[in-house]
């Protein structure tokens, strides 16, 4: 029971630091990897792995806790939209939770691409209304490049730790 409890706090401590850790590269490194306003968003890789791996619910809280943070340290523009696009995405990643083997591949690869392009649609649309409403070229290259710029990171990071693993299938 003691060996039980200890294993998960060990997990628990593992997670958090990971997320302090995603945290600091999103706040220190976004502005290096910029590319005219267009920014990767780690957090919502970390987010969605997280929600595959441990279900909605953990990855909500993660996911609400880690917005809160990125808008209280001015990482973010509007106050609220990182909680909620990150809340959003983690609540939609946590139905693919050990879905992997009850889904087709390819309904299972859409689904979890346009999880996260729903959720640059929704930041962009925030942030970038008047250029939707005046430009709407413009406001859907806006949201591409910064879609398929932050893509472009998670298959770095799914070269390492891949979709297909981090979402095992739980045999009940």
């Amino acid at each position: 029971m003691y060996l039980l409890s200890l294993m998960k706090l060990m997990k628990l401590i593992n997670i958090l630091l990971l997320a302090a850790f995603v945290f600091f590269l999103q706040f220190f490194l976004v502005d290096l990897l910029s590319l005219k306003m267009i920014r990767p968003d780690f957090l919502v890789i970390y987010i969605f792995y997280i929600s595959l791996v441990f279900g909605k619910t953990p990855g909500v809280l993660i996911g609400f806790s880690l917005g809160l943070l990125s808008d209280l340290s001015g990482v973010g523009s509007l106050f609220g939209l990182a909680p909620l696009t990150l809340s959003a995405t983690a609540y939609l990643s946590g139905f693919l939770h050990g879905k992997y083997e009850r889904l087709l591949p390819y309904v299972f690869h859409s689904a979890w691409i346009s999880i996260i392009a729903s959720h640059f649609l929704l930041i962009s649309y925030f942030r970038f209304q008047t250029v939707f409403v005046s430009d709407p070229i413009t406001f859907w290259m806006q949201w591409f490049m910064s879609f398929s710029y932050t893509m472009l990171f998670f298959l770095i990071v799914q070269f390492f730790y891949p979709v297909k693993e981090a979402s095992r299938a739980e045999i009940t």
